[in-house]
């Protein structure tokens, strides 16, 4: 295996823009602050906690100058300047930050109470909507030149017991942009997400969000509360989050070609919905025939998670394939192969559709160190 760095010059070949070249975005998926950076972070609530919010701006200024990838010392900045009411310059660091890493900045920003300030006033607010608006265009011609696929931000969250246990599985869908080696998130749905499908045109992905996994002796298990949900890249727009109705044995969905997504679920009791997706409503219908079409690849979630996906070539121009392996150590990775082959930089674990739930039998992935927080 060999690292980005040598990606870079593997994959050379492959169109790089000035965007890509120098544009938003992380070198890895899991972006890990140095520990220095995190320590004065830490510090900087503390004071910030006691209302000591010049000291806070010292220490979150130092730990965004060690990492200026540190979304969680960046946003507390901002915060730091508002509470004491400097106002412009929170509004320069909260643009600032849209710009730079517009997912999660930009919820981030709009979500922080004490930024809700900078809401209230015109000037600064329409500072803002500007900022919200041209990130989000610029983030998504940049990932639409991208590779997707299902990355864990934070080691799996093992599913033990009985019972209706929470799918919190620290799952977002990533792009990999070939030409830079470099990553570019693209949900921030709280780990979420557990699989997804991109249109032909590579314009929208409709994914899907999890709710709960049912256990209960002598019944198969069964996903409670699932709901799909369409973003438009060229604008990053979300569109609402839809409810899957009842519980659901299997899912299975694919993109149309028709401008949606159709799926089939299976009911515990072994009945089949058929439904079409068109980004804002879920309508049931009789009969689907996109499943069958040439270059249709389903993707199918059960309550086991999403089987490893099929070989897939991302980009015959860069001359390179991908598909579901596992590393040295046994973690759900991407091979990508060119004229050597290597692993996407996913630590916690990665998969062309989504990932496959982590049970009660022991995992590789204990042997890590615990996810620290980085906000």
């Amino acid at each position: 295996m060999i690292g980005l760095a040598g990606a870079c010059l593997l994959l050379a070949a492959c169109p790089v823009t000035a965007q890509e070249a120098g544009g938003p975005g992380q070198g890895q998926v899991a972006h890990l602050p140095p520990q220095e950076a995190m320590d004065l972070n830490r510090e900087g609530k503390v004071l910030y906690r006691a209302g000591h919010f010049s000291e806070a701006r010292a220490k979150y200024a130092l730990a965004k100058e060690l990492d200026p990838d540190f979304v969680g010392a960046w946003l507390n900045l901002a915060c730091a300047n508002a509470r004491e009411e400097h106002f412009a310059e929170a509004t320069e660091q909260a643009v600032a930050l849209i710009r730079h890493a517009y997912v999660p900045g930009a919820r981030e920003v709009m979500e922080a109470a004490d930024l809700g300030a900078l809401q209230i006033r015109p000037e600064w607010l329409a500072k803002l909507k500007t900022a919200l608006g041209e990130a989000a265009v610029e983030w998504g011609k940049a990932a639409q030149a991208g590779f997707f696929f299902v990355a864990r931000s934070q080691p799996p969250v093992k599913l033990e017991g009985q019972g209706v246990l929470v799918l919190g599985m620290n799952q977002e869908i990533f792009a990999w942009l070939p030409g830079s080696g470099r990553y570019l998130p693209i949900t921030a749905e709280d780990g979420r997400v557990l699989a997804f499908v991109k249109s032909p045109d590579g314009r929208r992905i409709v994914f899907l969000r999890a709710g709960r996994l049912v256990r209960a002796p002598g019944q198969p298990d069964l996903l409670r509360g699932l709901s799909v949900r369409q973003l438009d890249l060229t604008s990053m727009a979300l569109g609402p989050a839809i409810d899957v109705p009842g519980d659901v044995r299997q899912m299975t969905m694919w993109s149309s070609g028709r401008g949606g997504v159709e799926m089939e679920v299976a009911k515990p009791e072994g009945e089949l919905d058929k439904f079409r997706f068109d980004g804002q409503t879920l309508e049931p219908v009789g009969v689907i025939r996109g499943r069958s079409s040439a270059g249709v690849h389903p993707v199918t979630l059960t309550a086991a998670g999403v089987a490893p996906g099929r070989r897939v070539v991302a980009d015959p121009a860069c001359g390179f394939s991908a598909n579901d392996e596992a590393d040295a150590q046994g973690l759900p990775r991407i091979r990508v192969s060119a004229r050597q082959s290597f692993f996407l930089d996913a630590r916690y674990g990665a998969g062309l559709d989504g990932l496959a739930f982590p049970g009660s039998v022991a995992s590789p992935s204990k042997a890590l160190s615990p996810a620290r927080k980085t906000r």
